[in-house]
This record gives structure tokens, C-alpha cells and sequence, in this order.
């Protein structure tokens, strides 16, 4: 199945779009992958392990900080506590002003995900979607219209978890046909 890689507020949760999400994406046998934070990061990973009968992996990109012992630890926070899977990079979190070429986790997110869907957030949120379009991975977003009011048009969007589903879904069939099993 594929890598479905949700990016979306670290502090608001979204849990009406973000729940039903995770439990689809559970239910559909796809792993997940997020920042392994708070706000939509929590909802869509509860949701997703407290899936019965799932087959797929929560998969969190943990941002940390030098460690003079481990060389690099978890942020205070990190991962949550739904994570199966925490990967600890030593890039940074995305900062706002940072330049377009400066590396971050970000980059990890949507290089490892299959398909991105973008619930509403944040500078970071913003520059997944970014790094989506200029990696090409399948993204779309998932949320009131006003939230991705800066997105470029060429993102799809929609307000409806099943426009969601069915585009993941298509992604997915897609993605087996061509028989890209391993990028």
C-alpha cells in the first residue's frame, strides 16, 4: 500500500477532519507518516493506532536537538505517544523566513510519503505542500478554502473527507499500476 504522509497544525487539532482521516487510512491498510507532534500530528496518529484489525505503521519524522551522549534526542514533546515508528533526523524544524533551498525535516516528510494530504496550518504546513509540488509527490488539501488561501492553485482541495479518500484511493491504483513499487 502507500505511505500517506498528513502535514497540518502542531497545535490545533482539526480532530473532525483529522480523526476520520487516520481511522480511513488505518482502515484502508496504508501506513501513516506525520511530524510525530501535537495538533493535527496527535488526532490523525490516535485516530489511526486505535484503529482495529490495522495493518499500517504510524510513522513520525521527530525533530530534535544536539545531545552531548546520544548526539541528537527527541524534542521536549516528540514523538507522540502514537507513534510505532519514531525516525530521529537532525535536520531542523522549518523557521519561519527561512530561505526556499534551507534543508529541514520537511524535506523528510514529503520525500518519504507517497501521497501528502495538507490539513490547515502553519508556515510549515505551507512549505510541505511547496516541497510536494517541487518533489513531485501527490498532495491535496483538506480544509475551509480560507486556509490555503496562499496555496497555488494547481493544489486540489476540498472540504470533503471522501474527495480525499477517493484521490488517495486513485493515487494508490496508480501508483501499483505502474509497478513503482520502490521510488
Amino acid at each position: 500500500m502507500a505511505i500517506v504522509g498528513v502535514m497540518g497544525s502542531g497545535t490545533t487539532e482539526w480532530n473532525d477532519l483529522a480523526a476520520p482521516l487516520g481511522t480511513w487510512i488505518a482502515q484502508s491498510g496504508h501506513d501513516l507518516l506525520t511530524g510525530a507532534g501535537k495538533g493535527v500530528m496527535l488526532s490523525v496518529s490516535r485516530a489511526f493506532s486505535g484503529t482495529k484489525g490495522r495493518t499500517g505503521r504510524c510513522i513520525g519524522i521527530v525533530p530534535t536537538m544536539p545531545d552531548a551522549v546520544l548526539g541528537f534526542a527527541p524534542l521536549a514533546g516528540y514523538p507522540n505517544p502514537f507513534i510505532d515508528l519514531p525516525i530521529l533526523t537532525p535536520l531542523p524544524r522549518r523557521e519561519p523566513g527561512a530561505t526556499a533551498e534551507a534543508l529541514s525535516r520537511n524535506h523528510v516528510n514529503v520525500l518519504t510519503s507517497d501521497i501528502v494530504i495538507a490539513l490547515p496550518g502553519g508556515h510549515g504546513t505551507l512549505d510541505e505542500i511547496s516541497l510536494a509540488l517541487r518533489y513531485p509527490r501527490p498532495v491535496m488539501c483538506l480544509g475551509p478554502d480560507e486556509a490555503f488561501a496562499s496555496v497555488p492553485p494547481e493544489v486540489g482541495r476540498s472540504t470533503r473527507l471522501d474527495d480525499i479518500f477517493r484521490f488517495i484511493t486513485a493515487q494508490t491504483a496508480m501508483k501499483q499500476s505502474s509497478g513503482s513499487a520502490a521510488r
